[in-house]
């Protein structure tokens, strides 16, 4: 299995094919669209992501010692970029994603914020690291 960052130089190249920021979110639209649909029973509580102004699901589970990320948005432009994390997370032991940041995001060049100056993002990112050290702690 490719590493974090390559995975991350792949979707940095992804949208640098792109010329423009129009064709980049819309890009970004098609792959949270292309996303498999979230069992509306996962949508609670314990998958709602806290500090992100939209609704946000991240369902991380383990299935044989892989991790398995599902999500769901109110938000076209969430979706997406949780699409991206599941991109980085899937099939990976949960101790992997220790470190997975919000670099990636910056370089994308569709932001007018840097990734870790926007609560949404970072909301993200420490909901995935919790979750995934509940499941470290739990296997």
């Amino acid at each position: 299995m490719e590493s974090i960052e390559a995975v991350e130089k792949e979707i940095v190249e992804e949208f640098e094919q792109f010329p423009d920021i129009d064709s980049k979110y819309g890009y970004l639209f098609k792959v949270g669209n292309d996303l498999s649909e979230m069992d509306p029973s996962l949508k609670n509580e314990d998958t709602l992501v806290k500090g992100c102004q939209s609704k946000l699901w991240f369902y991380l589970c383990q299935d044989d010692g892989k991790l398995r990320l599902q999500v769901d948005s109110d938000s076209m432009v969430i979706k997406g970029i949780g699409a991206l994390f599941v991109r980085l997370v899937e099939g990976r032991r949960p101790e992997e994603i220790r470190n997975l940041s919000l670099r990636f995001l910056d370089q994308l060049n569709i932001w007018k914020l840097a990734s870790n100056r926007n609560n949404g993002l970072l909301a993200m990112i420490d909901h995935l690291h919790k979750q995934a050290a509940e499941l470290t702690v739990e296997h």
